[in-house]
């Protein structure tokens, strides 16, 4: 994407009928793909925990509101302060992955990577929304909220609104990457453009046909631009960016402490856009680069990583079993603790236990 590159074999094939080729480049591009990249698993999979460290903590700063429990609210807090990072750092390695680290070679390329995570959003989107509905642990309608899913994220499934966003990314960078190869992804660009301008069509197609539904999430922030096209950058120099580890040690605390104070003091839930969380992304990717793992380690991360997309998928049942009906919110300081840390343990690993399960079905077209 970035610089100049050699044609791949897939562009050779598409070259004009004429005979005339494009013109091959000799220099390497700066932002070359350096092979399986075993910190970007690690990553992977942290960041995957980490989303569940928050959205566990969210559940009792709420609840902890509603008992007026303070020790329960802070501990809301503590988790919540490490936490924001998360969801960045999945824009962050879709950006490094679609512009550096596996850049698509054809449209069919850029298609499949838009269907592998829309087929498994509103998949999971049909089933929060029935199995909510069937067990009663949250409003549903069940009529209403099936039609906003192909608007929008909400509840129950409101973990799934970075998908919204993250699709479109995919659709317009990897259409640049091969406009850049030298194709002509017309399809692509089309709904690209579409897609554009949907925040005006969208809302207006849907008064017109007299809709109660007028909001329309597809498409991205500024913000969300941003960690893709530092995610590109900072995870694939992230080798040779090497500060004095205590300095990135500091600066992930400093930076928690400060979501920390922002968000119990001054607005609560912290802005993804805030410079505190890109400080938290930035040292999580300088960190995790600079750890040496044995092959069997690697191994272990490898498989996690596989499975990460589907444990995030999954992982909110759990939270709205674990942290919405069993934790016991009168309990002593000592004991908030011991069931959170048991509970968040008991959502890792039967989200993940769930997804590495339905890998081995062959469901993870459909299920993520």
């Amino acid at each position: 994407m970035f610089g100049s590159h050699r044609p791949d074999a897939e562009s050779v094939e598409t070259a004009p009928p004429d005979g005339i080729r494009p013109q091959i480049r000799s220099q390497e591009s700066p932002l070359a793909s350096r092979g399986h990249r075993d910190d970007v698993d690690v990553m992977r999979v942290l960041a995957g925990l980490t989303v569940m460290v928050g959205h566990s903590g969210g559940v009792l700063i709420g609840r902890g509101e509603e008992a007026d429990n303070n020790h329960a609210w802070l501990l809301g807090h503590l988790a919540e302060a490490v936490n924001p990072w998360a969801v960045p750092m999945f824009f962050m390695i879709a950006g490094w992955a679609t512009l550096v680290g596996a850049p698509p070679r054809s449209g069919a390329k850029v298609w499949n990577r838009i269907i592998r995570h829309l087929v498994p959003l509103f998949a999971w989107s049909i089933i929060f929304i029935l199995g909510f509905n069937l067990f009663n642990t949250d409003s549903v309608d069940v009529r209403h909220d099936l039609v906003r899913t192909f608007l929008e994220a909400g509840r129950p499934a409101f973990h799934l609104w970075y998908l919204y966003a993250y699709i479109p990314l995919t659709l317009v960078f990897g259409t640049l990457v091969l406009f850049w190869r030298g194709q002509r992804p017309w399809k692509l660009a089309a709904l690209a453009v579409v897609l554009a301008c949907s925040s005006v069509w969208a809302p207006f197609v849907l008064e017109q046909l007299g809709s109660t539904q007028s909001t329309w999430k597809w498409g991205f922030a500024t913000y969300q631009v941003v960690y893709f096209c530092m995610g590109a950058f900072f995870i694939h120099y992230a080798k040779d960016l090497r500060p004095p580890m205590w300095t990135l040690v500091l600066a992930f605390g400093v930076c928690a402490l400060g979501v920390f104070w922002w968000e119990s003091s001054y607005s609560y839930p912290i802005a993804n856009a805030n410079p505190l969380i890109v400080g938290l992304a930035i040292s999580v990717i300088l960190i995790i680069s600079r750890i040496e793992l044995g092959e069997g380690t690697k191994r272990f991360f490898t498989k996690l990583a596989a499975a990460s997309f589907g444990a995030f998928l999954v992982h909110v049942f759990f939270l709205e079993l674990f942290f919405g009906r069993l934790f016991v919110i009168e309990a002593s300081p000592l004991l908030l603790v011991v069931q959170y840390v048991g509970y968040l343990g008991l959502t890792a690993v039967l989200s993940y236990a769930l997804s590495l399960a339905w890998g081995k079905l062959r469901l993870r077209r459909i299920l993520g």
